[in-house]
């Protein structure tokens, strides 16, 4: 009887705190919201700090909050470990980029892979209009050579509907994506096309992702690299880590 009356205690206990969580969700989401309705939560999660909740925007942004939505820090939260700081922001991102990346379509890419061994796979958020990303895509065979695969996904940095948008979906939905794509980011023009693309899909999910320039580098770790690397240097860090 105890134990049966334990069990009642704890499940409803359980029950409380995940309808007080959702009160407190549906809280902040609604100040937010009515501060600025073009706000998008993603998540609202309790945070290591107890009192703070941890919300998640869809422009890959991180609140801390009360547990009203009164007060609120953007920015990263840190942890004091050994001799050093851990950032919890970063490793929490990480592991969400990591499981995002297995959930994606190859077929929604535009992949360049090596002739032989795969040593690595490196996701590139890319935009045809950035000179970096050109410089990249211009040594391609570079970093196929060195065994890394790169895998392209859209990043039109000026957003849907931009000029590079319609570049980019033009490339998504060519019949050859690949020469579509070198073409494109050697500055010439293909043939403008429409078809179902994942183009602002891509471009959404770069933004949760915390990518704000191109290129941008993500492992299959989830560790995100900012900014062109030359092929040998690529290669000479995925052999470090």
């Amino acid at each position: 009887m105890q134990f049966k009356s334990l069990m009642m205690a704890t499940t409803l206990a359980v029950a409380c705190s995940q309808a007080f969580a959702a009160g407190n969700e549906e809280q902040i989401r609604s100040r937010l919201e009515a501060i600025n309705p073009q706000i998008q939560v993603m998540s609202v999660k309790d945070s290591p700090i107890e009192g703070v909740m941890e919300v998640a925007l869809s422009s890959g942004e991180t609140l801390f909050t009360s547990k009203d939505g009164e007060y609120f820090l953007l920015g990263q939260l840190y942890q004091a470990k050994g001799n050093g700081f851990v950032n919890l922001s970063e490793q929490r991102k990480k592991g969400f980029r990591a499981e995002s990346l297995k959930a994606l379509n190859p077929e929604d890419m535009v992949i360049f892979s090596p002739a032989g061994e795969v040593k690595a796979t490196v996701y590139a958020f890319t935009d045809v209009d950035c000179g970096y990303c050109r410089k990249l895509h211009s040594e391609m065979a570079d970093y196929n050579k060195a065994g890394i695969e790169i895998r392209y996904l859209a990043f039109p940095r000026a957003g849907v509907g931009s000029g590079a948008y319609n570049k980019m979906v033009s490339v998504w939905c060519a019949d050859d994506r690949q020469q579509a794509m070198t073409q494109t980011k050697a500055g010439q023009a293909i043939a403008a096309k429409e078809c179902v693309n994942p183009v602002a899909a891509q471009y959404q999910l770069g933004q949760e992702f915390g990518v704000n320039g191109t290129p941008a580098l993500v492992f299959e770790d989830g560790s995100l690299m900012p900014g062109y690397v030359p092929a040998d240097r690529l290669a000479a860090f995925i052999e470090m880590n």
